[in-house]
């Protein structure tokens, strides 16, 4: 080993003391990137008081001690064995550079990565994130956005990868006296160094620590405070495979909910009048052609899923909380059916699956991500494909993002129309192009307009519009037209809001239009911007309006406002419960499983299902139950909880999902 002459902290030929320094650094290093994770997003965490405080802090040594046993493992194991070489200079010098630096900088770049972007997801970062890149997008073209957006997130990371280097080079190992034996000091310090290992994998010397224990410190909805994203990533690589619970009987979970979604004699003889509009079977009626016979015939169904939507810029929703930035919405709800909504996840790769087929994701991996991504799926897109819709799915992405092609055809879309079909279309041009994610949404859903005249009815389309998603851009001539707000996403919501104005102007001059009804949602809730929406029951709040043009516009007309379906309901109306709710509604008997409830079978009581950072949340009317391995919190429902996680890991597991 070759001294340094350069000025160093500390210089030691003890390679035991070396390796506990230099785990110190890493620990003191991850423990700062903490701080920042915590000061970039203060809105979002409400610390009850002091005893807390002390839980957060002694949750991350805990988990910061793991971390660094878990990550520096091959690096200690490297510099333990009790040979001659681990001296040479060519070989300290590699385990250097590639077991010690490396995974050193991963822990610290990942934490300031999620610094950022935890806002959007409010989940540390897991096993998922290799995958997703390879799926989410031009991320080449990404990165030059987020290192200038979130530049003081740049810029501390810069600062501490500097002081990784610069403190890492203050600690130097010396050769120690080759004259003298060490072997009886190699076989004590390997055994006394294999002892301290152990010691900081296990996160001192009590019970082994996982990453669900971080409850176990703070409150649920701060847990993310108390681990750190590389542990994360490291303990969930394999997070999409789930374990069989047992909180109940199987009979007593069904009792409580029972996921197999079946024909109702009490729906099938629902008798609903063409006035009400909105209720079982509503949703068809029998046409009488030239013969007098009557032919049975289905409403159009029109799903619109819009990027990162909030019921908080929303002025139907946020009840003056802030200024709306959805002015045609605003207008189209006065005519609606309105249900206080909620998704399902955080994440667009989340909310998909939830929306078409009634699936959440209550695991740290996407469904699409999971082992169970080709559990057979039976879906609302194949169902009403095998009764005679058209079925289609629009996003103006590049074909393949997040592998949502895939997953459409798996669902039972029969067509599916992204950027590259916009491109082959004679309206379209290059300029149409955002030049990060897709085509912009004014252009792309005018696009849709035209493809549905193309459709034979009855006919199922969804939609999921991508403007409102950060870098926030919209084509140059719309830009200084829309109100600015607190957040650049508010802008570019009003943007979406237009373009979606503009969509049902060219759909009302259709002759489809009068006969669809369109449910309007979102994928997952953008970015909290009041302290009511940086809660449990904030994060997930999303639109949930249900439109019936035929109603509104023609026969409320025609014969007065008794004709409207115009209807403000306070119940929770989760994602899932999109399914159901329209089969009901279009009066298809479907055997299928769905993880969520009819809005007609169960009218007063909604709830909501999620999973957050290693635990289970459900609101329901009575309150918010949380629940994370033994520990409970929250007033809510937590049988039901128990009983929906339950039956959801034990049907993923034996593939009993359709």
């Amino acid at each position: 080993m070759t001294s340094q002459r350069k000025r160093t902290w500390l210089t030691t030929s003890n390679i035991y003391v070396y390796l506990l320094t230099k785990a110190g650094l890493a620990l003191f290093l991850l423990l700062a990137a903490q701080i920042f994770f915590y000061l970039a997003n203060t809105r979002i965490f409400h610390v009850a008081d002091f005893s807390e405080w002390l839980g957060i802090v002694w949750g991350n040594i805990i988990f910061g001690i793991a971390t660094i046993g878990c990550l520096l493992l091959p690096y200690f194991v490297a510099n333990l064995l009790p040979f001659k070489f681990r001296w040479n200079k060519h070989y300290h010098r590699l385990t250097e550079i590639f077991l010690y630096y490396i995974p050193v900088l991963f822990i610290i770049i990942s934490d300031i990565c999620d610094a950022s972007y935890y806002q959007y997801t409010y989940r540390r970062l897991t096993g998922e994130i290799f995958q997703y890149l390879g799926i989410s997008g031009n991320m080449g073209s990404l990165w030059p956005h987020f290192l200038v957006d979130y530049w003081h997130s740049t810029l501390f990371g810069f600062l501490l990868i500097f002081l990784t280097l610069r403190f890492g080079s203050r600690i130097q190992l010396r050769g120690r006296n080759k004259y003298r034996n060490h072997s009886i000091n190699d076989i004590v310090g390997l055994i006394v160094g294999v002892a301290v290992v152990i010691f900081l994998l296990r996160g001192g010397f009590g019970k082994n620590i996982d990453w669900h224990d971080t409850t176990k410190y703070c409150q649920a909805k701060n847990s993310a405070l108390v681990t750190n994203s590389g542990y994360n990533i490291v303990r969930t690589f394999n997070g999409g495979t789930l374990e069989e619970v047992s909180f109940m009987h199987p009979d007593r979970a069904r009792q409580l909910f029972n996921p197999k979604f079946a024909p109702s004699e009490s729906i099938s003889q629902a008798l609903t009048e063409a006035h009400v509009g909105w209720g079982p079977h509503a949703g068809q009626w029998f046409q009488s052609d030239s013969t007098a016979t009557s032919q049975l015939t289905y409403s159009n169904i029109v799903i619109i899923v819009l990027e990162s939507f909030s019921q908080e810029y929303m002025g139907c929703y946020n009840n003056g909380i802030m200024p709306s930035f959805t002015p045609f919405l605003d207008s189209l709800a006065q005519h609606s059916i309105v249900y206080q909504g909620r998704a399902n996840g955080k994440k667009s790769i989340e909310g998909i699956p939830a929306i078409f087929a009634s699936l959440p994701t209550l695991m740290p991996f996407p469904i699409t991500m999971s082992d169970y991504a080709d559990d057979s799926l039976r879906a609302l897109p194949g169902i009403l494909r095998d009764n005679g819709f058209h079925t289609a799915f629009f996003h103006g992405s590049y074909n393949g993002v997040m592998s949502f092609d895939k997953l459409c055809a798996r669902m039972g879309f029969s067509d599916y129309y992204g950027q590259n079909e916009y491109m082959a279309d004679r309206h379209s041009k290059s300029s149409d192009y955002d030049g990060v994610w897709g085509i912009f949404d004014e252009h792309f859903l005018q696009f849709m307009a035209r493809r549905l005249n193309t459709f034979p009815q009855p006919f199922f389309a969804g939609v999921f519009t991508l403007s409102s998603h950060h870098p926030y851009t919209m084509q140059p001539e719309r830009k200084g037209q829309f109100p600015e707000g607190p957040h650049p996403l508010c802008q570019v919501v009003s943007y979406s809001d237009n373009a979606l104005r503009l969509f049902f102007d060219a759909a009302r001059k259709t002759d489809w239009y009068k006969n669809t009804t369109f449910i309007i949602t979102a994928d997952h809730s953008g970015q909290g911007l009041s302290r009511e929406y940086n809660d449990y029951n904030g994060w997930y709040r999303i639109p949930m309006i249900i439109y019936r043009p035929m109603y509104e516009e023609v026969l409320s007309k025609e014969y007065g406002p008794e004709y409207s379906c115009h209807k403000v309901y306070p119940r929770l109306m989760q994602q899932t419960d999109i399914m159901p709710t329209l089969l009901d509604y279009l009066g298809i008997d479907a055997n299928t499983v769905c993880f969520g409830t009819s809005a007609f079978r169960n009218p007063d009581y909604g709830w909501q299902i999620s999973y957050g950072n290693s635990y289970y949340q459900l609101e329901t009317p009575d309150g918010i139950a949380v629940l994370c391995q033994d520990k409970e919190e929250g007033n809510g429902n937590i049988k039901l909880l128990k009983a929906i996680v339950q039956q959801y890991n034990h049907r993923l597991i034996n593939n009993q999902i359709h």
